[in-house]
């Protein structure tokens, strides 16, 4: 292979990559288990903050609080920003990035005369990666919050509202 060719392929890689992780966002803030899921490797190993690791993707997913406290209703609606995404190593079919996010959680009102509030977080994604017959997928990952802090909001829409408005569309 040429190193025009390695380039072009490290090029496409890198933004394979980049897509994983966009729509492991995008599945949170929809609420849609399916597309997290397809960004794992079955045997995936995680740590997120002080909860306890989890080994394998049953494991990964049942741990999920986006998922709960959104058809509880715990959380009205999230968003979550991609920030800087750094790729420490690509080597062939297996990479190590270091992501940065910010997420906002709208929490709903305690009472019809409170406002809802918004918890904003600062994220640190430590990925480990691997190209699978399916594509990159995350196969360890370790999820740090590096602050938060809570304001209120001036006006906010539920998940459902939002999906409601976007099929009106």
């Amino acid at each position: 292979m040429s190193q025009q060719q390695k380039d072009i392929q490290t090029l496409l890689d890198r933004a394979a990559i980049h897509d994983v992780i966009a729509r492991y966002y995008q599945g949170l803030d929809q609420s849609n288990p399916e597309q997290v899921r397809a960004c794992f490797t079955e045997d995936v190993r995680t740590k997120f903050d002080d909860r306890p690791a989890t080994q394998g993707i049953e494991e990964l997913m049942a741990s999920f609080l986006a998922f709960k406290k959104h058809k509880s209703g715990e959380w009205k609606i999230t968003t979550h920003f991609m920030g800087n995404l750094n790729f420490n190593m690509l080597e062939g079919d297996v990479a190590e990035t270091e992501t940065n996010a910010v997420a906002f959680v709208v929490l709903p009102a305690s009472s019809p005369v409170a406002k809802d509030q918004v918890a904003m977080r600062s994220l640190r994604y430590l990925d480990r990666l691997r190209r699978t017959p399916q594509g990159w997928r995350i196969c360890e990952r370790q999820h740090t919050l590096d602050w938060s802090c809570h304001v209120s909001t001036s006006s906010s829409v539920s998940i459902g509202e939002r999906l409601l408005q976007r099929s009106a569309f």
